[in-house]
């Protein structure tokens, strides 16, 4: 007995034969039908010898939709001998199915005692002993014993004699000769035992497939009649002009008709205004008895469309007079108007080029020009105390030795600090030198002079890599740059160039979107006529820190370390006096303004 409480209703129904195929798990799916209270007391005292079949005929023959064992209750199968008490059930009083064993001894089918347990303080019906889930469990023995119990075949009552156990009862429903079935064709609604199903197909089955007896077409016996009444070709039919001709083929008829003696038809003039319709050897009669009448409305119609040519001839002049003055000033509009499209394109080039040259510039311009009046004051000053110094050193001899000690002392800090200022003013125009230079549309082509040397370099180990001036996606962009280790870095050190993607802290981070997105496209370019580019692209990893936004200067680099072999880079037109070019193309089409 199990110690884990667990509700009796937890366990699945188990089929008699699990590995058996799909045709005996269908055998098995029958009668599922709860008792009745008149069919329960009846139970109550097992008969003498034979019990009677309680199932109805149309349950009792059904073998899709239902299972072996009843949804709810026993088993109620015709027994060969009345079975134990110990195989009843203690609320049905049918024999057991999926038996479940309490803790006072007594047994009950699992749907049984599943109703049971679903109502307040249950109880044993038995001795009234309380029940508990947990303490209520499978009994296969049982199971096992009453599955080989003998009973009857369910039809029995059409003249089956076979006696078999429980267990092998679905197996021989698969193939008992006496059970009902219904037609295979689906539209059939009869039943029938199953050695009975080849005759009704071939003799009573109304939907039974036959061949038309005129163009041996296949179809259901209830179809035959509407087919050869509407749609069979070879049926014979009659003229419906009721001519003296015999009945003829469907097919045949349209062109019967064409020829048929008796067929009505319209006068050959009916176009010009002629109403007559008649048979052919009237139409004969009429054509040659009113041939003046004919050809009057023949005149008639003619002149009426004499007059419509004339009028259309008179439009179509007016419009073709129209025609060259307008074809004319259409031309001039249109050349017009391309030439303004033109001078606008290169108006709007030219303003936008402008206003970003502006808008880079002039902040720069203006930090330069402070600098530079820094610089002014600082050399007047330094100018002027030269002139005192030269005035003291004249008057040397009258002066005192540490005044003039003091001065030079001051002469030198005004030097360096003219120095510090000087070399300040260098940086400020190395940087207005890298901002003409800079891209701002996601492109860098970069060019890397003296490759010999800087490889070399990289070699040795004093310069391992290098890095390109920064490029933007647009003037209030990402700011990024690209770095390149000319003799490899990581994997491809030593045999490789590795070339990696940087993102750098810009001015307007606080606007843009993080992290960066964005596709990259790194590339080696061919400097021959063949143009067989190196690339490689990629999307950056969102869960990287190289694409987060920026804390210090400039991201961890990420990129292709393996990007090209050191050979293929020295045997190909990559190099050429001493130069390679680098692009790095980062897609902005997808790129949300800040």
């Amino acid at each position: 007995m199990s110690s884990t409480r667990r509700p009796a209703t937890e366990e699945p129904l188990v089929h008699v034969m699990s590995g058996r195929s799909h045709d005996v798990i269908e055998a098995q799916m029958l009668l599922q039908q709860a008792p009745s209270p008149q069919h329960r007391a009846s139970n109550r005292t097992p008969p003498p010898h034979r019990q009677t079949n309680h199932w109805p005929p149309s349950e009792a023959t059904a073998i899709t939709g239902a299972a072996l064992f009843p949804l709810l209750g026993g088993f109620r199968e015709q027994f060969v001998l009345p079975p134990d008490d110990k195989y009843r059930c203690e609320k049905c009083r049918h024999v057991l199915v999926q038996p479940r064993q309490t803790e006072c001894g007594h047994r009950f089918c699992s749907s049984c005692i599943s109703e049971l347990l679903s109502r307040p303080n249950p109880v044993c019906p038995a001795d009234r002993e309380p029940l508990f889930p947990d303490k209520i469990f499978r009994d296969v023995c049982c199971q096992r014993e009453i599955l080989a119990l003998k009973v009857l075949c369910r039809s029995e009552a059409n003249g089956c004699k076979e006696q078999l156990t429980l267990q092998q009862l679905p197996d021989h429903l698969t193939t008992c000769p006496y059970l009902e079935v219904p037609c295979p064709l689906g539209r059939c609604k009869e039943r029938m035992m199953r050695k009975d199903v080849p005759e009704h197909l071939n003799r009573k089955c109304k939907h039974r497939e036959i061949s038309c007896e005129f163009c041996l077409c296949k179809m259901p016996l209830t179809d035959v009649q509407k087919h050869k009444e509407t749609a069979c070709p070879a049926f014979p039919v009659s003229c419906p002009n009721l001519c003296s001709s015999a009945p003829l083929p469907r097919s045949e008829l349209l062109v019967h008709q064409g020829e048929c003696p008796k067929a009505q038809a319209n006068c050959l003039f009916h176009r010009y205004g002629c109403s007559f319709k008649g048979l052919k050897e009237e139409l004969k009669l009429h054509e040659s008895s009113f041939v003046s009448e004919h050809l009057r409305m023949m005149s008639l119609r003619s002149s009426a469309l004499d007059s419509k040519v004339e009028d259309l001839r008179a439009e179509m002049s007016e419009r073709f007079q129209v025609l060259p003055g307008l074809s004319s000033r259409l031309s001039e509009a249109e050349a017009h108007n391309e030439d303004l499209r033109e001078r606008f394109r290169q108006s709007d080039q030219k303003m936008s080029t402008i206003q970003n040259l502006l808008s880079s510039h002039s902040e720069k311009l203006l930090e330069l020009e402070l600098e530079l009046r820094s610089v002014r004051s600082l050399r007047d000053e330094v100018e002027a105390l030269r002139t005192r110094v030269t005035a003291l050193e004249q008057n040397r001899s009258s002066a005192p030795s540490h005044a003039l000690v003091t001065l030079e002392t001051q002469l030198g800090r005004h030097d360096d600090v003219l120095s510090v200022h000087e070399i300040r003013l260098a940086d400020m125009d190395l940087r207005f030198q890298v901002l003409e230079t800079a891209s701002y549309n996601g492109t860098l082509i970069w060019k890397i002079q003296d490759y010999a040397r800087r490889k070399a370099e990289a070699v040795s180990g004093k310069t391992l890599s290098l890095y390109s001036q920064p490029f933007y996606t647009s003037y209030f962009g990402y700011k990024m740059c690209v770095r390149v280790y000319l003799n490899g870095d990581g994997m491809g050190k030593g045999t490789h160039l590795s070339l990696f993607f940087v993102v750098m802290k810009g001015e307007y981070d606080a606007l843009l979107h993080w992290p960066f997105k964005q596709k990259v496209t790194l590339m080696l370019m061919d400097q021959g006529a063949a143009r067989k580019h190196l690339v490689d692209a990629f999307k950056p990893d969102p869960n990287s820190s190289s694409f987060k936004r920026p804390v210090v200067e400039m991201n961890i680099a990420s990129g292709c370390p393996l990007f090209t072999h050191q050979s293929q880079l020295e045997a190909g037109s990559y190099i050429k006096d001493d130069t390679i070019f680098i692009k790095a193309t980062v897609d902005t089409s997808d790129l949300p303004d800040p």
